[in-house]
């Protein structure tokens, strides 16, 4: 198999475990401070491996405006992601996000250039469209947007997400894998920082990691393994087949709800992870 499948599914399973504990740590210490926490992992974790990119990429300039512009959108998507899941209904606000893989795809297009043959598209729009039903847990909701809180922020998170997916991949091409998340997430958890500080509440750090060890330590280690592993696949395939295929993680978290919460589906839901994994398979098949 094409080693950047095997990346793009590590970061699709990445992902959906992380996804697992990022909400139980948001619920017990907070947005910021659990952002904070898996940008010091990528940052200390990631700098002996990226020491020579340090030293080769950093001093060049030309790197910088591709960088900037990578750390800002990181950024920000990450907090109108956040804040649209914390006004809205996640019933409500989560198919919104589903935006993000026909933004990444339609970037990977127009401007990255990437050619494919047309039935390639209409799987990844299989694949699309499924993870929308997956997500979705009630069509009437769809009726109630414009009166739903936290929707413009979920919007505006879902197109940054796409944005934040293209350009970590044009990044990982014009400097390194390891380097660009070691970038974007050294930046996230310096903004982090500076919030927690104004807020006076930097110093309750070391207290959540010593009441939570284990829900930080996970988070921060998968989200930074899934971001690592999707760095790399989108640098060795098109950023459109990598992306749609890590996140198909949604219709794997589904899942992993059902077989451990216990959580019931509706048909079209079950629908919906049929359809993303048909699409998934297939392109998986022809790209390998």
């Amino acid at each position: 198999m094409n080693i950047g499948l095997l990346f793009a599914f590590g970061a699709l399973f990445g992902w959906a475990a992380g996804d697992f504990f990022i909400q139980r740590t948001v619920r017990v210490v907070g947005i910021v401070k659990s952002l904070f926490f898996i940008g010091f992992v990528g940052a200390f974790g990631l700098l002996p491996f990226v020491i020579d990119d340090i030293q080769t990429i950093l001093p060049n300039y030309r790197n910088w405006p591709l960088l900037i512009i990578l750390a800002a959108a990181v950024i920000l998507a990450a907090f109108a992601n956040f804040e649209g899941l914390k006004l809205g209904k996640l019933s409500i606000v989560l198919p919104l996000t589903g935006a993000e893989l026909p933004v990444t795809i339609l970037l990977s297009v127009f401007l990255g250039g990437e050619r494919l043959p047309w039935f390639f598209y209409a799987l990844m729009a299989l694949a699309a469209f499924g993870i929308f039903l997956t997500m979705l847990t009630d069509f009437s909701h769809l009726k109630r947007l414009r009166l739903e809180k936290g929707v413009v922020y979920a919007l505006l998170g879902a197109v940054g997400l796409g944005a934040t997916n293209f350009l970590i991949g044009i990044g990982s091409r014009t400097t390194s894998p390891l380097f660009t998340i070691w970038f974007t997430h050294t930046a996230a958890m310096l903004v982090s920082l500076v919030i927690l500080a104004r807020e006076s509440e930097a110093r309750g750090l070391i207290r959540n990691i010593w009441h939570h060890p284990h829900i930080i330590f996970w988070q921060s280690f998968l989200d930074n393994a899934a971001w690592i592993f999707y760095a790399f696949s989108s640098a060795i395939i098109p950023i459109s087949i990598a992306s749609t295929i890590s996140e198909s993680y949604i219709a794997v978290g589904v899942m992993l709800g059902l077989a451990i919460n216990k959580e019931k589906l509706k048909k079209h839901q079950l629908i919906g992870i049929a359809l993303a994994f048909l699409g998934v398979v297939i392109l998986s098949a022809l790209v390998g």
